[in-house]
């Protein structure tokens, strides 16, 4: 008699596996970026109305995870990651077979909205299975596999688009999310504590209330929104400062992308490592948002003194996708644990911040850099560095993790 393979969650393919539905949105997004001309002239509409291919998709991404959080707490992780991936897979298909524009960005709607799984129920099922320092370096092993795909994506969409055109990307984007859903169905194991027959709206408004509620949970929350709000800063502001105004070649501007990237993963990396060794997350936090908040003023400082060039900004880009990286495992880590139960939950909810925050970071830099240039981009860096800084004194010492046998005795109900 066979025994059914599965997903050993100590084995390094199971943190490649969540890694990899972490890696989903950026990916879709990332591979996508070399096909918009491409796409506009295809199907006869304008350049706006290709980027909109990219804003639909991160506004579908940030409105599901409020949905699978609690429905993945109810019905179970399995399912609902099955779910999310089958509305990622038809999304692909119908985007890759789309006749007009207009077909394409109902598509990639419903594409980010199954996106918004894979992230959701990466955490949950990591605060499922594991606690204190085996967590977080699980969670840190996640970030790092999960920023790795938006380094190499662009150039994987470029060969695509040379390879099979810009349908074939979107092919390609199906097939991911079919092998995903494949794995899903055959190797993860339900990992949910609990689950009832249906999901009532008042066990919703439960839930989220004591997320909303939970000083730590939110604090923690917030903490990576605005981390990820500094980074999508740079990201938004990057092309526009370095093609621009310090006017480095393409090739060069890549290869500078890819090294900020590779800071996100090294500062994941440093957090898997001192979390191990018991280094506590608020601690960690402090220094990643201190060293942020110095990296920022320094390039405002620069741009004053006209000091700004590629070799003294590009250390500070650098500084802070590291710093990023180093936040967002201790942030996500003290989001989940004080509420094992509402995993779910809490981990749809910081999905969902942390792609507003980026979403309107990245927006207020494009807004504000025709006036402001160089300024617009640090500036919502420190600005959200600073709103960092804010919530973490905000937690006060509450910022500690509170372990789940802590908070037995606490009402549910009530603020914590």
């Amino acid at each position: 008699m066979t025994t059914r393979w599965r997903l050993a969650p100590q084995s390094i393919l199971f943190a490649v596996f969540l890694g990899a539905l972490a890696a989903l949105p950026p990916i879709s997004i990332d591979m996508a970026l070399p096909a918009l001309v491409d796409i506009a002239r295809s199907l006869h509409a304008s350049a706006s109305q290709a980027g909109l291919t990219l804003s639909l998709f991160m506004a579908g991404f940030a409105v599901g995870p409020i949905v699978y959080g609690p429905l993945s707490d109810a019905r179970g992780r399995k399912p609902t990651l099955l779910l999310g991936l089958a509305l990622f897979t038809v999304g692909g298909i119908v985007s890759a077979l789309a006749p007009g524009i207009g077909v394409l960005l109902g598509a990639r709607l419903v594409q980010g909205i199954g996106a918004g799984a894979g992230m959701t129920v990466a955490l949950a099922v990591v605060r499922d299975l594991f606690e204190g320092n085996a967590m977080q370096h699980r969670l840190a092993a996640i970030t790092v596999v999960a920023n790795v795909a938006p380094i190499v994506a662009p150039s994987i969409g470029v060969g695509l688009l040379a390879a099979i055109e810009w349908r074939g990307i979107y092919g390609v984007m199906a097939v991911c999310g079919l092998l995903a859903a494949l794995v899903t169905w055959a190797g993860l194991t339900e990992s949910a504590p609990q689950r009832s027959a249906g999901v009532a709206v008042s066990g919703l408004r439960d839930g989220y209330r004591r997320v909303l509620t939970h000083r730590a949970v939110i604090g923690h929350i917030l903490i990576n929104g605005f981390g990820f709000g500094w980074m999508f800063a740079y990201v938004a502001g990057s092309p526009l400062v370095l093609l621009h105004i310090l006017h480095v070649r393409p090739i060069v501007y890549a290869a500078m992308f890819a090294m900020t990237g590779a800071g996100i993963v090294a500062g994941a990396t440093v957090n898997g490592f001192i979390g191990a060794r018991g280094f506590e997350s608020r601690g960690i936090l402090a220094t990643a948002i201190c060293i942020t908040l110095a990296a920022s003023v320094g390039l405002i400082t620069l741009s004053v003194l006209h000091r700004a060039s590629l070799l003294t900004v590009m250390p500070l880009l650098v500084a802070s996708t590291f710093c990023f990286g180093l936040a967002a495992p201790s942030a996500a880590h003290g989001a989940l644990d004080p509420v094992p139960e509402l995993a779910g939950v809490a981990g749809g909810l910081l999905t969902s911040i942390q792609m507003l925050c980026g979403a309107a970071s990245s927006s207020v830099v494009a807004l504000l850099f025709p006036a402001l240039g160089i300024f617009a981009m640090s500036g919502v860096m420190a600005a959200c560095a600073l709103l960092a800084g804010i919530a973490w004194i905000w937690l006060g010492r509450r910022g500690g993790i509170e372990t789940p046998s802590a908070l037995a005795n606490v009402n549910p109900a009530s603020p914590v």
